[in-house]
Order: C-alpha cells, then sequence, then structure tokens
C-alpha cells in the first residue's frame, strides 16, 4: 500500500499532517460486537455533546471549516460533520416518532438523548464513523484492492472522475483538492464527501485509513491514529501498521 501528499498543498497548509493505520488480510464480513459497542457509546456521547453545544462552536470542527475556506470550498461540508449531522437527524426522528421520551433513571445519558445510534454498515466502517464522531475529526478508509494502485491526496487534474456512492458521475473542476486511485477521486474537498473509488465494502481484505489534520487538532489526531491502530489489532487480529506523514515526510509504503 503507498498513500502520498502532493509536496505542493504544504505550501497552502504547512502544518498539514495525516495519521496513516495499514492492515492487510481483513474479514470485514462478520460484524464485530466490540466495534459494534464502541459505535453505540460513541454515538452517546456525541448525542449528548450536540444536545448541549451547536457544532458551530467546537474547535475542531471550527478549524476544518476554516480549512474549507482557505480552498474556496466554504460550502463543503467535512466529513466528520456531516456524520454528525446524520446522527442528530437520526435522534430527531427518534424523538418525533416517539412523541415524548420515556423517563430513564435519573443520570441517565440514555434518558437525556435515547437510544439512538448510527446505523451500521460494516465493522470497518463502523470503526472509522463511530471515531469521526467521538474525536470530531474527518477519518477515512479505503479499500485498496490489490494495491497496484497508490491513493494521492493532489489538486484535481483534467480528467480526474467522481462516482458518488449513489452512483451520480461528474468531472472534478481542476485543482480542488482530492483524495485520488488513479483519475477517481474517492473523497471530494479535501475531507468531505467520500465516494465510490476505494469505498470499504464487506469484501475489503486491503484498508487504508488516513486522519488529515492541522496543527491545532494535531495531538487528538495522533491519539485517535493509536486507538484506530489498537482496535482494529483487536477486532481484526492482523498486525496495523502506522505512520505519520507531514511536509518533511510526504509518502507512507506499507512494510506489511
Amino acid at each position: 500500500m503507498r498513500f502520498t501528499i502532493d509536496p505542493i498543498i504544504f505550501t497552502k497548509f504547512p502544518d498539514l499532517n495525516a495519521g496513516v493505520v495499514a492492515m492487510k488480510g481483513i474479514d470485514n464480513l462478520v460484524p464485530d460486537r466490540d466495534i459494534e459497542a464502541f459505535l453505540r457509546h460513541a454515538s452517546l456521547e456525541a448525542a449528548l455533546l450536540l444536545k448541549l453545544k451547536p457544532l458551530a462552536s467546537d474547535h475542531g470542527v471550527r478549524t476544518y471549516r476554516e480549512a474549507l475556506s482557505a480552498c474556496g470550498a466554504a460550502e463543503a461540508v467535512s466529513a466528520m460533520e456531516a456524520v454528525l449531522r446524520e446522527l442528530g437527524e437520526a435522534i430527531a426522528k427518534e424523538q418525533a416518532a416517539a412523541g415524548e421520551a420515556p423517563q430513564r433513571g435519573p443520570g441517565s445519558v440514555a434518558g437525556l438523548i435515547g437510544d439512538t445510534a448510527l446505523p451500521r454498515v460494516n465493522a470497518a466502517m463502523d470503526l472509522v464513523r463511530g471515531a469521526e464522531i467521538q474525536f470530531r475529526l474527518p477519518v477515512f478508509a479505503f479499500d485498496m484492492g490489490d494495491e497496484a494502485e497508490a491513493l494521492a491526496l493532489r489538486m484535481a487534474e483534467a480528467g480526474d472522475r467522481f462516482q458518488s456512492v449513489g452512483g451520480a458521475e461528474e468531472e472534478v473542476p481542476a485543482g480542488e483538492l482530492v483524495y485520488a486511485l488513479g483519475q477517481s477521486a474517492a473523497v471530494r474537498h479535501f475531507f468531505c464527501e467520500a465516494g465510490a473509488a476505494g469505498a470499504v465494502t464487506k469484501e475489503t481484505r486491503n484498508i487504508l485509513v488516513v486522519i488529515p489534520c492541522f496543527g491545532a487538532t494535531r495531538r487528538k489526531a495522533m491519539s485517535v491514529r493509536n486507538e484506530i491502530a489498537r482496535r482494529m489489532k483487536d477486532s481484526f487480529g492482523r498486525s496495523a501498521e502506522s505512520a505519520w506523514l507531514d511536509k518533511d515526510t510526504p509518502e507512507f509504503i506499507s512494510e506489511i
């Protein structure tokens, strides 16, 4: 597996860093109880924070919004913020369907926010989505297939295409920051919408996780990288390889 960051990006974002976790030969077909419990716990914690504090006041959310503005993509929504909104909508639907929330014991977190958790996708993606909402950082997972193609964070070029998970396809404007596998954009606008290219499914065997961050979120991102590596190793029973990329080390090549 290989992941590169185009050095030109560091001229605009000199404090850009990226945590990386790689694992080969995972079995993503079977649900994992530990990951399911983690997703549920993360959903409860994130839902409580959403109830107590709006997204706009969150330091991490503001950091990524500012980066998008610097890219000329102020209207775009980071993946982490999108999944938090998804959770908020799920809670609202649950409350609307139930009418009044059932009474629970004093001090109960569930009593404050209900029992809603993000819907499960597959074990690897449940871990990624849980990490996003618990730590409020964008986290991306890529199916690296047979590893023949490298993942690159770069400026979009003429001919690059993006296919959404729903199947719609469009050309990506030149200069947009994307994660790309060849000429297929896997993630648009730096750390926003993930598409069909490199999407992690139940059949995924070789996976690469990337946590993009900046100076203000670097310490938290390092903790997230370590947490994901530990949980992946525990759940999938394989060796996890971790790395840290910055302007001085813009390339990762798996040694496993």
